[in-house]
């Protein structure tokens, strides 16, 4: 028996096990798992867990087909650790039905169930699974699953990171065209450095991070958090065509890049076959930004995390997350697939075109290939809307120059502005 059934068998046995609210038949049959009285099936596929890796060591995705939404199916990933291989499999068994059944569950019977609570009732009695907190999914039906902990002693470290928090900021705004959507978000306590905040959607489809997450409260020298949640898009929502529209223009604008002279040619054969122009800019803009950071990233540079906004009503918007972009975070998403398929040299030319990977282009052959890129922080980018004004953008470059003022003086690692 291989793995991935031992470890379906496993899951079978704990949710018989536990019956109540998860309760209704089950199946297995051959590599797969019916659940539910037969409205979800799942499958189990173990990753390869690292070089390092002891044998006590699993990580797992849990395939889940919900057959009542149009066989849509989630992906968790979850990791397992034991004194061997059996143990290390029961625990991602374990982790399964405590944090993933009660959403996926809850989720299909729209009640919450399992220490589960439907996320955004307004109104809503928390002792009753209803919480008026949105966890970061504003206005969107979504059910979250208890948070599982491990190095934690003190519980008020725990209820001091409450659903308040945003949990799973900007997991809307990065899901793929697609209607329901499985998020997995972990903090990680650094101890007096704070929290790191990880968001992984869909498996690894979208993986999103924050090293300085506001928890407000001090935890242990390490320790994390983990919950899962299942959320929708409205059947009739705009969202996905839309999404969709967006992530056929950035697959295009990549895999042509390098055909073209020049990117004002690309741009405009995009809009002369019919894409919208407002995407094409937005991807040339903004999803550019992300290819030159999957290509950068790993070697250490510090980016900031927003964007000043120049748009075509007259408004800067200073600060802007680029994670709420979906054509920055659906790049990010792309990047990946596009790394596996496009000819390097193609894809390092797309890397390298945005302003942040010219501006450390310049600094290496300012300062040499010994330069330390990891004492490099960016500034923020200002991104223009297509068709705005000279006034407006003068404002946004002024805002810009301001912040380069204020810091200045007091950094003394080497930041780089561009436009």
């Amino acid at each position: 028996m291989s793995d991935s059934q031992r470890l379906l068998d496993l899951i079978e046995k704990s949710v018989v096990e536990h019956a109540g609210d998860l309760g209704g038949w089950s199946r297995r049959i051959d590599d797969a798992l019916q659940l539910f009285d037969g409205r979800v099936t799942l499958c189990a596929e173990l990753k390869d867990a690292g070089p390092s890796a002891a044998d006590g060591l699993v990580h797992a995705h849990i395939l889940m087909k919900l057959h009542d939404y149009d066989d849509e199916i989630l992906d968790a990933c979850l990791f397992g650790i034991g004194n061997d291989r059996d143990a290390a499999l029961g625990q991602v068994a374990l982790i399964w039905m405590t944090g993933v059944a009660g959403p996926i569950k809850s989720f299909i019977d729209n009640k919450p169930v399992c220490m589960t609570c439907q996320a955004g009732v307004k109104g809503g009695n928390a002792s009753e699974g209803y919480s008026e907190s949105d966890y970061g999914l504003p206005d969107l039906r979504a059910f979250v699953g208890p948070s599982i902990s491990r190095g934690f002693d003190d519980e008020r470290v725990q209820s001091a990171i409450d659903d308040t928090k945003p949990w799973f900021r900007f997991a809307a705004e990065s899901a793929a065209p697609r209607r329901v959507h499985l998020a997995k978000a972990t903090i990680i306590s650094k101890g007096k450095d704070g929290w790191r905040w990880e968001l992984e959607i869909d498996g690894h489809d979208v993986s999103l991070h924050d090293p300085d997450w506001p928890a407000s409260v001090r935890g242990p020298d390490f320790g994390y958090l983990t919950r899962y949640t299942v959320f929708e898009f409205p059947r009739n929502s705009l969202v996905i065509p839309l999404r969709a529209k967006l992530e056929r223009t950035i697959r295009y604008f990549a895999e042509n890049f390098a055909k073209y002279d020049s990117v004002d040619q690309l741009m405009e054969a995009m809009t002369r076959q019919g894409f919208d122009p407002d995407l094409v800019h937005e991807t040339e803009s903004i999803a550019t930004i992300a290819f030159g950071r999957t290509f950068f990233e790993q070697l250490g540079v510090q980016y900031s995390s927003t964007v000043i906004r120049a748009r075509r009503d007259g408004r800067v918007q200073a600060d802007v997350p680029l994670m709420s972009i979906s054509a920055y975070s659906r790049a990010r998403a792309l990047a990946v697939q596009l790394r596996e398929t496009m000819p390097k040299d193609d894809f390092q030319s797309l890397c390298l075109y945005n302003a942040e990977s010219n501006a450390i282009l310049k600094a290496i052959e300012a300062n040499g290939e010994n330069l330390d890129l990891t004492k490099i922080k960016m500034y923020p980018c200002v991104v223009p809307d297509r068709g705005v004004s000279d006034q407006t953008m003068e404002a946004a470059l002024a805002t810009l120059n301001a912040l380069v003022e204020r810091n200045r003086s007091t950094k003394k690692n080497p930041w780089w502005k561009f436009w």
